[in-house]
């Protein structure tokens, strides 16, 4: 499920960074403290029940500032697994009195916002880099020396962590003071001892949310939580719910022998990836991809609810037939070269019922997704969708709580199934392009 971006001002970013939380606790947050030993003590003892780096980060700043070191500006930065993100970073300054969670995107190496940056020596090699932001020539090295240079402050430091296992980069903090002297060597070997301390927790908090990201990335949102809240058992999960997504491309047979693997590897992810944005756009959570399929569920709790999932999963329908449309009038410059390839076309179908949510599967190998009734009419309704020539089907239980118009395309025989079910289809889409 694609974060909720929060508006960062006073603050700005740039845009391959997006704010994703903001704490504003102020001095109450650093607690009792009155020393450097109280921020020791803190470190090695109640920092452990910090529940997030945000709250971590601020607390830690806070109580800098109260055991007397003067610090007016501190950043973690910490590097994570996900296909579309370089890492998160928590930022706080003293001027504003706030501390922000960001999430950086993936982003090319050989940009200036990276090649110029300071942390880039402290996160490949591991290497301190201290500055001075009087020195002449140096904020033309790194620009970001001039932005804090403008805010009073003049000594930086990036400082590496010891690297965590299997890492292929540092984790990195910042900390920055306008005190004309900087850090007193005393000062510095406290800093020195914080960063041993911090990095523990920084490691503990960063493999927790791998964990999350690469969950959400290959189980779904929903299903990637419950796993990591401790739902691993075989049988383990609950009934809930939902509206069933199903989605498959048409010719896909034809095309894995037409073509070669990789031309066929880049036609799939561009379907996928039109079917899958739509999905997550109106709140849907994509369980599983079956070969040239999808099956997405939209969950609800009351007769409200799912009036409001099954609109939203044929919104969700109309998204993805838009999306294959631009897909095909305007691919990308790879997909445009793959000579011989047609229009992708594909087949939605839409059932809502009770389904069990959770996993299935063998002693040593599980998935966790849904089963039931409901999910295997969904899925003979999609099969449907081409024998009827119309590129979404739902059945009389969605129709009837759709705010679209839909034409009644009869009673039809399902396999497995004894009775024969009422099929519906949006009228907006009988004459569109996208057939079967």
């Amino acid at each position: 499920m694609t974060p909720a971006y929060l508006d960062p001002a006073p603050r700005q970013y740039p845009t391959f960074v997006h704010l994703l939380a903001r704490s504003a606790r102020g001095l109450p947050s650093a607690g009792e403290t009155r020393s450097f030993k109280d921020v020791e003590d803190w470190l090695l003892g109640d920092a452990i029940n910090e529940e997030s780096m945000l709250s971590l980060a601020e607390s830690l700043a806070w109580r800098m500032v109260a055991a007397g070191l003067p610090v007016d500006r501190a950043t973690i930065h910490a590097g994570t697994l996900h296909p579309q993100l370089s890492g998160f970073a928590w930022g706080w300054q003293k001027s504003d009195g706030l501390c922000d969670e960001i999430v950086v995107k993936a982003m090319n190496t050989q940009t200036d916002a990276y090649l110029k940056s300071p942390l880039r020596t402290p996160i490949e090699e591991g290497k301190p880099l201290v500055l001075d932001a009087r020195v002449p020539g140096i904020k033309e090295q790194f620009p970001i020396l001039a932005e804090l240079a403008e805010q009073g402050i003049v000594h930086y430091a990036a400082l590496p962590m010891p690297k965590r296992i299997g890492a292929n980069r540092y984790d990195v903090a910042t900390i920055a003071t306008s005190n004309p002297d900087g850090f007193t060597p005393e000062q510095q070997d406290q800093l020195d001892r914080i960063l041993k301390y911090l990095s523990l927790h920084v490691h503990r908090h960063v493999a927790r949310r791998i964990a999350e990201n690469v969950l959400n990335v290959y189980l779904g949102h929903n299903a990637g939580r419950q796993v990591l809240e401790g739902s691993i058992a075989r049988g383990a999960g609950q009934p809930i719910n939902a509206v069933i997504w199903f989605a498959d491309m048409r010719g896909f047979s034809h095309l894995s022998e037409t073509f070669p693997a990789p031309d066929v590897n880049l036609l799939l992810n561009g379907f996928l990836d039109q079917l899958v944005s739509a999905v997550t756009a109106h709140g849907g959570d994509v369980l599983k991809f079956m070969g040239d399929g999808i099956l997405a569920v939209f969950p609800f709790t009351d007769e409200a609810g799912e009036r409001t999932a099954s609109n939203d999963a044929m919104a969700a329908a109309d998204m993805a037939l838009r999306n294959l449309e631009a897909f095909n009038t305007n691919p990308p410059p790879d997909v445009a070269a793959i000579k011989g390839r047609q229009p992708l076309r594909c087949g939605i179908a839409m059932h809502t019922g009770e389904v069990f949510f959770g996993n299935v599967g063998g002693q040593d190998r599980l998935d966790f997704t849904v089963v039931g009734s409901a999910v295997n009419e969904a899925s003979r309704l999609e099969q449907l969708t081409k024998r009827l020539m119309r590129p979404v089907l739902v059945s009389e239980q969605v129709a009837r709580l759709l705010d679209a118009s839909m034409d009644d395309c009869g009673e039809h025989e399902l396999k497995g199934f004894s009775r024969p079910v009422r099929v519906f289809a949006p009228r907006h889409w009988k004459s569109s392009a996208i057939l079967l």
